[in-house]
């Protein structure tokens, strides 16, 4: 299983850096996941360090490649929708848009 999630995310992180060059792409919202959820946007001096914390604490094991932002989402002790995004304290629409969409659809890379 850590065998493919790392290939998985080897494969993500590429679709990842092709898709964030085009911040206009159209993608289809019906692939949702979800509906509605509640959004914690945390930004951060050391994202590297902040997003693989919080990937290892939820026992994923960490990014092992760069990320500029990552997401994390789950139910909270209510049972609603949420989701951590944490980004750079300087960052861009696209880099959101990409967290939030994360947020919507998890792990939508294809």
């Amino acid at each position: 299983m850590k065998k493919f999630f790392t290939i998985f995310l080897f494969f993500s992180n590429f679709t990842l850096a092709q898709e964030s060059q085009n911040g206009d792409a159209l993608f289809l919202v019906n692939k949702n996941k979800i509906d509605d959820t509640h959004i914690h946007w945390k930004a951060v001096k050391n994202i590297q360090a902040t997003c693989d914390r919080e990937s290892k604490k939820r026992k994923f094991g960490g990014f092992g490649y760069q990320v500029e932002a990552c997401s994390f989402w789950d139910k909270n002790k209510y049972g609603e929708n949420e989701c951590l995004i944490f980004t750079q304290i300087s960052t861009s629409i696209n880099t959101i848009g990409h967290e939030v969409r994360h947020c919507f659809q998890g792990e939508w890379h294809d």
